[in-house]
């Protein structure tokens, strides 16, 4: 049974009126001094966990952003590189402060290694955060995947081989790598600075423990060089006819 308005003990219309504005009154309040989330300012940064990185990923950030922080071990997919170029906005692997968010990536592959190329690819990768490892193929197809990474992201590599001297040939004929070599870390650092190398091709038994991952780190920190001019000129085609090409 209801009771009638006014009766004692409970409010009147009125009263639950006034409570009920009142209320209002206080959330909206409370909203208009709670400060918004503005969009990032420009140049600001947003951080991703994901695992996989998508042009939806990159269409779902907030306006303004021009610098997406994604982990080590992120996979990028094409059409977020895409999306992410026609924004201007930059992706940065391993969560890099803005003073680095311009290096270039380093990856780690071997092709026909001799002795223990998983502990010493592994090694490398330690020596150098946020490196990629590529898995072992063929010396021919782990040249070409070398050759992608270094004309879609300016990467620079490390190839562990035991046929030092064939892979530096195989892999100069890509217009997108300048590949050296060396049997000790002197030569080896002293032919990619003349080069301005982007691959370093090493076997590594002829480096002992440490010293080739404290050359890696120390090429992959290497300041961009200029490319001797000899090696900037575009081969002539050969137009003989006595042998394939």
């Amino acid at each position: 049974m209801t009771a009638p308005a006014g009766h004692a003990g409970l409010p009147d219309a009125d009263a639950i009126k006034r409570l009920v504005e009142e209320v209002l009154r206080r959330i909206q309040g409370e909203a208009a001094a709670r400060p918004a989330s503005p969009s990032p300012a420009a140049g600001a940064g947003v951080s991703s966990g994901a695992t996989v990185i998508s042009a939806a990923t990159i269409a779902g950030l907030p306006a303004g952003t021009r610098r997406l922080m994604v982990a080590a071990r992120a996979v990028i997919t094409p059409s977020a590189r895409d999306a992410a170029g026609a924004a201007g906005i930059m992706i940065v692997r391993g969560d890099a402060p803005a003073a680095t968010a311009t290096a270039r990536p380093f990856v780690v592959a071997h092709a026909g290694c001799p002795g223990d190329a998983g502990g010493r690819t592994a090694a490398i990768a330690r020596a150098v955060p946020g490196s990629q490892q590529l898995p072992a193929t063929g010396l021919a197809d782990v040249i070409a995947a070398l050759a992608l990474h270094a004309s879609r992201d300016a990467a620079r590599a490390v190839l562990l081989t035991g046929r030092p001297a064939a892979a530096v040939v195989l892999a100069n004929r890509s217009a997108g790598l300048r590949a050296v070599t060396g049997r000790d870390p002197r030569m080896l650092a002293a032919a990619a600075t003349e080069c301005a190398a982007n691959l370093i091709i090493v076997d590594p038994t002829a480096f002992t423990s440490g010293s080739l991952e404290r050359s890696c780190a120390e090429f992959a920190r290497l300041p961009a060089g200029t490319v001797p001019p000899e090696l900037a000129v575009a081969p002539t085609p050969c137009s003989c006819t006595t042998h394939g090409h």
